[in-house]
């Protein structure tokens, strides 16, 4: 076959057949419509402010971005690799990791610039190829099954720039119009941000954590006494900044585990039973877990609690990413990572809590409980000991038909999604029907 591999899993049956529907729906070679380049090869330069977002494979999920994890590069480095830098309409591909991911550069993202684990795409002019469904595409059946098979490496899978060229594209006006409906799952996606924000802003301003003066003096002075209550000696605890939002949470004198349940359904695993699993990295930017097809006797150690509808889950390592979730009805009875505490709103709505626990502010305040330094992480016991003020009912309830607005608009953004992945999917296995029937 000319393709230099001998190795079992290049020629599973399955991968030949859908070989064959795209060469029934006369797919042509990715390097025949567009350029493909990757990231910078060089070390980042990494700036706190100021600078330019670098977008790495964290980054780039099926069909939507996650710059949770998302540092800054400085601009004069932004400005030596023009060649890496992000443009409107760019598809981007993971090529380490989670290989195959795609996704689509839009304007609320740039500037950005990124680093060598991202395939670069960028469709050229006179192809007429919409690049929205090339990345419903690419994260359809039929481009997964190809990114995956051309991949190679034995520790690490890597898909290199030349294997992405050859992968195999259906093109057409019929298949442009898929890139219609992805269009509008990425609008809902953007609703669905701003409706959250302007939750998360009405609460900030609410509880008056916007009017938090977080300037900082020469030095503080804290008694002997205040570090001995405390058990920290540490000066980081003890910034003002820090204690003046502590008094705003906690002026109601309540926390959060007077206002919601530490939940521990045990989770022991069956060989014969699959199971969907949660982990930290399946938690986006945004307040959602998605999850993965677990074996039973493959279960991790760290699998350990059973989540139901409505619980929220909270990262207990690195809080500082605001990595916290609501479980959604159809994730009930799923398994999540003992990396997470879960919680069962008791006294307070489901959509509340998972907006407090997000607050940039409360995040802040959970990493000052952390303990150690290469895998910092708070104890269950700091975490349901945090101050909570909860806000006027009048207020209370606007932020959470906003959260479940929010929430609703990206459920229809996953809908949009896989519908046209399914359009994508059908409009190949007819054309290679037609194909054969001509034959």
């Amino acid at each position: 076959m000319g393709n230099h591999r001998i190795d079992p899993e290049y020629y599973q049956p399955r991968y030949e057949e859908l070989m064959a529907q795209l060469s029934g729906a006369k797919a042509v070679p990715l390097e025949s419509l567009a350029d493909v380049t990757d990231g910078i090869h060089g070390s980042p330069v990494w700036v706190e402010e100021g600078g330019v977002t670098y977008l790495s494979a964290k980054c780039v999920k099926d069909n939507y971005f996650v710059l949770t994890d998302a540092g800054q590069i400085s601009k004069e480095q932004d400005e030596r690799n023009p060649r890496t830098r992000a443009r409107l309409n760019d598809v981007l591909l993971t090529t380490v990791g989670t290989i195959g991911n795609t996704a689509v550069v839009y304007e609320d993202i740039l500037p950005a610039n990124m680093d060598r684990h991202l395939g670069i795409i960028r469709i050229r002019e006179r192809a007429s190829v919409d690049p929205y469904y090339l990345a419903a595409f690419l994260n359809s059946e039929f481009g997964r099954f190809q990114t995956l098979r051309e991949a190679t490496g034995n520790v690490q899978l890597n898909l290199f720039i030349e294997k992405i060229k050859t992968l195999l594209v259906p093109i057409g006006a019929r298949f442009n119009e898929v890139g219609e409906i992805v269009r509008k799952a990425y609008q809902k996606q953007r609703d669905s941000e701003n409706l959250y924000a302007q939750a998360q802003a009405l609460l900030t301003a609410e509880l008056g954590l916007d009017r938090l003066d977080l300037s900082e003096g020469l030095y503080s002075v804290r008694r002997a006494s205040e570090a001995l209550q405390a058990e920290r000696i540490d000066a980081e605890y003890f910034q003002p900044k820090y204690q003046r939002a502590m008094e705003i949470m906690g002026r109601s004198g309540k926390c959060i585990q007077d206002i919601a349940h530490l939940a521990k359904r045990r989770f022991n695993s069956r060989p014969d039973r699959p199971f969907q699993y949660i982990e930290i990295g399946d938690l986006s930017g945004e307040g959602h877990a998605e999850s993965n097809t677990v074996l039973g006797e493959e279960a991790p150690s760290r699998a350990q609690w059973i989540v139901r509808t409505g619980d929220v889950i909270t990262s207990t390592v690195r809080p500082i990413r605001r990595l916290s979730a609501l479980i959604e009805p159809e994730q009930d009875g799923y398994v999540c990572s003992s990396g997470f505490v879960v919680l069962e709103p008791k006294e307070i709505e489901p959509e509340l809590l998972l907006l407090y626990l997000r607050l940039p502010s409360v995040c802040e305040i959970l990493d000052l409980y952390t303990t150690a330094t290469m895998y910092p992480a708070i104890s269950t016991a700091d975490l349901l000991n945090i101050p909570i003020t909860l806000p006027e009912d009048e207020t209370r309830w606007e932020m959470v038909d906003k959260v479940e607005a929010s929430r609703q608009a990206r459920r229809e953004a996953k809908r949009l999604l896989a519908e046209a992945r399914t359009e994508v999917e059908r409009m190949i296995e007819e054309a290679q029907t037609c194909q054969v029937s001509k034959t």
